[in-house]
């Protein structure tokens, strides 16, 4: 097989062909429990594959409460990716809230066919007076935006990135596996259908 076919096909190649979502979601929930920090996985067009993994309190109950928070998510997530995409590494920001996110792309060889979203931390404690601006912004009680805010875990950024690293090579090993099975699975097939047609 030569390689523009192989970049042709993997062109269409998605996550859940070549990763058991179970799985996926398992290692998700574990890695975000143990690292304490959430993550999510989503596909090329930006729709979840998993589901949440120990997302915040502020996230979930505040944020992604109203329309404007839900979509103010959805634009930094998306500038979060397509900075990770053109990297091919992964990168981590600081999000519109206020928090430390990641994105860490899901590759095949050079192809990225889906994308890891984390983070939901803080570096330092947070600033009172910028999240009840966000509060304001996104139409939460300010009050309790900033107790959620105080709820967040705070770790260094090095570890941030330590953890989307691992987000990203292990997601990576996985497609890679994966999608050499698909292959060998396809190759199979044809050969199956050639004997077939010789006999």
């Amino acid at each position: 097989m030569d390689k523009n076919y192989d970049n042709l096909e993997l062109a269409n190649v998605k996550v859940t062909d070549v990763i058991d979502i179970n799985l996926l979601q398992s290692f998700l929930d574990n890695f975000a429990t143990g690292m304490n920090i959430a993550s999510v996985a989503v596909d090329m067009e930006g729709q979840s594959i998993t589901k949440p993994s120990s997302y915040t309190n502020i996230c979930m109950n505040y944020t992604h409460s109203t329309t404007i928070g839900d979509d103010r998510c959805a634009a930094s997530h998306r500038n979060g990716g397509e900075i990770a995409a053109r990297n091919k590494r992964p990168y981590v920001f600081k999000c519109h809230a206020g928090l430390i996110d990641f994105a860490a792309p899901i590759m095949i060889d050079d192809v990225q066919i889906g994308t890891i979203l984390g983070g939901q931390i803080l570096t330092e404690k947070p600033d009172e007076m910028e999240f009840r601006k966000t509060a304001g912004e996104i139409g939460v009680n300010e009050d309790e935006y900033v107790a959620a805010a105080n709820e967040v875990n705070i770790t260094a950024e090095k570890n941030v990135q330590a953890a989307a690293e691992v987000l990203f090579i292990v997601a990576g090993a996985l497609s890679q596996i994966g999608y050499q099975k698909l292959k060998i699975k396809k190759t199979t097939n044809v050969l199956s259908e050639n004997f077939s047609q010789i006999s």
